[in-house]
């Protein structure tokens, strides 16, 4: 299949979908360091120069699926807030990722974990803060909402979006 780009010339969000798709999917078999690009390339239809225009590492990849299915969800759920994080929408995140816990079990066990947090920093950071505060806040956020995450995923999603949400808010206050 050809490289499908847009009008920048850069792949296409089809394209990086379907490679990034392929990932997740091969990591049901194997570990990131087992999959070799052929196999992505095969999976998904697309030719090996095409992966190396769409993504730098493994790695980005499946950084990007989270922030794709994080969109995606948000679009279903028709979520308008979707790049900054407080208090009032924290049961929202928590019901996003319960919703996905097959995935983020898969990445856990796969010791992918920082490939999560690296999607979470990529969300709350999408603009660029150009004051400090805006900047701090983003990073304490993205680390203890990371935090959680890992921790509710150790434990198997042992108690409620809900719950966790009230956790959250406990702790905050």
């Amino acid at each position: 299949m050809t490289t499908k780009k847009n009008e920048k010339g850069t792949p296409s969000e089809f394209l990086k979908d379907c490679m990034a798709d392929a990932v997740i999917h091969l990591l049901k078999k194997y570990t990131l360091n087992e999959i070799q690009v052929k196999q992505i390339c095969h999976m998904s239809g697309f030719h090996r120069a095409s992966w190396f225009r769409a993504f730098r590492s493994k790695h980005e990849a499946v950084t990007y699926k989270m922030r794709r299915l994080w969109e995606q969800w948000c679009d279903a759920h028709n979520i308008e807030v979707r790049d900054e994080f407080t208090l009032d929408n924290a049961e929202t995140f928590f019901q996003y990722n319960y919703e996905i816990r097959d995935t983020l079990s898969l990445l856990y066990h796969r010791g992918l974990m920082d490939d999560l947090s690296a999607s979470i920093q990529s969300i709350l950071y999408q603009h660029q803060h150009k004051n400090p505060q805006g900047a701090y806040s983003a990073a304490i956020h993205s680390y203890a909402l990371f935090g959680m995450l890992y921790a509710w995923t150790i434990r198997d999603f042992d108690i409620s979006p809900t719950e966790m949400a009230a956790i959250l808010r406990k702790t905050c206050n």
